[in-house]
Order: C-alpha cells, then structure tokens, then sequence
C-alpha cells in the first residue's frame, strides 16, 4: 500500500508533474500563436467594410448605413485585437511561470532577460498594428462620410436646414454613423480598461513562484527546496508589473468616465436638437 513517504510513489508523481507541466507550456505556446494571427483576420473584416462603403458611394445602398456598416466592421476589428491582446499576455504570464520553475536569475544572462517574467499591459507589437489600423480606417471612414454629405452645393446653414425640415427616422438614420463612432471609442476604451483589470487579477492571483537566485537555490519540481540549498527567490519584478498596472487602472478609469459622460452628453445634444427644431 502507498504512503505519503513512499519514495517510489512520490518519484512517479514528481515525474507525472513534470511531464505535464511540459505539455502545458507547448499547450500556452501553440495557444499564443493563435491569437496572435487572428489579429490579421482583421484585414479581410476591414476589407469587407471598405467594399460596403464603395457600394454606398455608389448608391447602391445608403451613405449613413453603409457608413455604419464599415463602422462596425472597424469596431468589431478593434474589440478583437484588444482581446487577442489580453490573451497573448496571460499566455506569456503562465509562461514565465513555468519558467520560473525551471530556471535562475543566472540564466537571463545566457537565454533571455525577460525569463519569469510577466509582461507589462500593452499591445503586442504585431497586434498595436492591427488596432491602430482600425483606429485609422474608423477615421478614413468618418472623413469620407463628411465628404459625401459636403461634397454638393451645401453650407452649414444648408444642411442645417436640410436636418430640421427630416422626420425622426432620416434624422437618426442620418445620425447614426455619429453615435456608432462616439459610442464605439466608447466600447473600445470600457473594453481596454476591462481586459486591464482581468490581466491585473490574473497577476496578482498567479504571480508565479519567483526565480531562484541560483543553482545553488535549486528546488524541486514541486517547488520544494532541496535540503541545504539556500532559499533565496526574488518576486520583484512581478512586483513592478502589478503596482505598474494598479497606476494604469486608476488612470484607465478616469478615461472611461470622461469618455462615457462625453459620448451621453453628446447624446443627449443631437436628441435634443431634433425635437427643439421640430
């Protein structure tokens, strides 16, 4: 019968640890590389949108909805990219975790000098160019729609005119490429600081086991350490990480409250002006 000091049980699960611990770093890799591509699934999204645009131009469908369509398109591109983002970051987390593990402060100098360490919330670089590429297209998209309402004989006065004397229908049809880019700067910076927060629990719920000092700290795969070694683990990078995400959550929210109390007054404007000139 096994027992809990049995050396030939405890053996087979330290190796059984160890073997899975190895499977699930290859698990987080392969996870990591896919969110990254699917920041470039983005491109064939914006592409769609760019064509609806083309068709609104053409007539074929309407100038405020098929500018809202392409919109949408950027929208939805940018919320994607934000939570590859945050994925690709937890994914790097568990693995510096793993790292931690298996390596020393030591071997920073010889594989890497981010070995066990959490990455700082920012975007990944191939990925803070597919948002930004969002972020573009959105604005290109909002140009041309100023555009094709003054590329005829129209003054401001004009199509001041034009808006008092259209039902409520026209008037939110109309209006409705504004509030769907307002809004979405909206949903995209709530979106941010939200995928931050979970990032933030996430490093403070699983800051990992620390590196080691040296081999002459060494420990089990359990993180037990073996008799005699000196036990010396250093967590203040991931220290660094968290008090660095706590100064960005207190920043991000009040970003998100501005942008919020923005986006409902700007609501509450473009109501009100339809029913005081109507």
């Amino acid at each position: 019968m096994y027992t809990a000091d049995n050396s030939e049980l405890m053996k087979e699960i330290r190796d059984q640890r160890h073997d899975f611990i190895k499977e699930y770093y290859k698990m987080a890799v392969t996870d990591l590389d896919r969110h990254l591509k699917a920041g470039w699934q983005v491109i064939v999204v914006l592409a769609g949108g760019a064509a609806v645009l083309t068709a609104g131009h053409d007539q074929k469908i309407a100038v405020p909805i098929a500018v809202t369509i392409a919109l949408i398109s950027a929208l939805w591109g940018a919320l994607s990219v934000i939570d590859a983002n945050l994925w690709s970051l937890r994914a790097i987390a568990f693995l510096a975790n793993v790292e931690s593990i298996y390596f020393n402060e030591e071997d920073r100098r010889y594989f890497n000098p981010y070995v066990g360490s959490h990455p700082r919330y920012e975007f990944m670089e191939s990925l803070r160019y597919m948002f930004w590429l969002c972020v573009l297209f959105s604005l290109a998209v909002m140009a041309n729609f100023i555009w094709e309402i003054s590329s005829g004989d129209f003054s401001v006065q004009r199509i001041l005119l034009v808006l008092k004397n259209m039902s409520l229908i026209k008037y939110l049809i109309w209006n409705l490429p504004l509030f769907v880019f307002v809004w979405g700067i909206q949903w995209i910076i709530s979106s941010w600081l939200d995928s931050m927060c979970k990032y933030y629990n996430f490093c403070v719920q699983s800051p990992g086991p620390g590196l080691i000092a040296s081999s002459k700290s060494a420990r089990l795969i359990n993180l037990d350490f073996l008799t005699g070694a000196e036990r010396s683990v250093n967590n203040a990078v991931q220290q660094q990480v968290i008090l660095h995400l706590e100064l960005m959550i207190a920043k991000w929210k009040l970003i998100n409250f501005l942008s919020c109390s923005s986006a409902f007054a700007m609501t509450v404007f473009i109501s009100g002006f339809f029913y005081l000139n109507s």
